[in-house]
């Protein structure tokens, strides 16, 4: 009489000596609804080398019971993937840690480089700007600089012919007034929570809830100061010199 078999995955390997878990999948038909389904079931299979690798698709063979809950044997292994998984893993892993070694050298060698150059990002756009023609008509010295910057920020590729030096150099002045009005916020901020801190004693707090009809005593402080900066960041240079406010 045959033995009883089944293909399936091997799902879990490794808990218990010589045994693995293999899931089998099969059609079952639902009378009631006519209709066919894929019924799983997991068995625990004897694995005499402990060979089989999860995601290995082996054919599983009856025998006589070996312990309360397993009553097969691994006959044949049909699909090796669990061990190219498995390869897969320990490459990805490897790749994984390679990218890593290397991104944590070049953020050395990038701090490194800060650390000796006290140039700031304003001094380096205009090194930019400096270098904007044919790579082949730069010197060595300048060269050099190219190959400064594009560690220091990073930059893969850089365009050496400037083909499109309209956009690039948008680009930067667009960077360039970005940083300057970040700047102006920060310093504004700055004068605004030292006019607030003051209060009524200061001449510039006075004129700025009267022109805005604020009530200190009913408004927070960060809802006034906020209505205070969104005037002041319309307000000319002339405009913020009456207030008493220079940046």
């Amino acid at each position: 009489m045959a033995r009883q078999n089944f293909i399936g995955f091997v799902i879990s390997q490794g808990k218990m000596d010589k045994t693995v878990k293999v899931r089998v999948m099969q059609k079952v038909l639902n009378q009631k609804l006519q209709k066919e389904y894929l019924k799983k079931k997991d068995f625990l299979v004897h694995d005499e080398a402990n060979i089989c690798k999860e995601g290995d698709l082996v054919r599983i063979e009856a025998t006589r019971p070996l312990s309360a809950r397993k009553s097969f044997a691994v006959a044949e292994i049909k699909k090796n993937k669990g061990e190219e998984f498995q390869h897969y893993q320990e490459e990805a892993k490897r790749l994984v840690a390679e990218e890593e070694t290397r991104k944590r050298q070049d953020l050395l060698r990038r701090r490194e480089l800060y650390d000796n150059n006290s140039s700031t990002l304003y001094d380096d756009l205009d090194e930019v700007k400096m270098l904007r023609k044919p790579y082949s008509e730069l010197s060595e010295e300048e060269r050099e600089k190219i190959a400064s910057l594009k560690l220091k920020y990073g930059i893969s590729n850089w365009d050496t012919d400037f083909e499109n030096q309209e956009l690039y150099m948008s680009d930067l002045w667009h960077l360039s007034n970005k940083l300057e009005s970040i700047r102006s916020d920060l310093e504004l901020s700055k004068k605004l929570d030292h006019i607030i801190a003051q209060g009524e004693s200061n001449t510039a707090f006075k004129m700025l809830i009267n022109r805005l009809e604020l009530d200190p005593a009913t408004t927070k402080r960060n809802i006034m100061k906020n209505k205070m900066r969104k005037f002041l960041q319309t307000a000319s240079r002339e405009e913020l010199g009456q207030w008493g406010i220079d940046l």
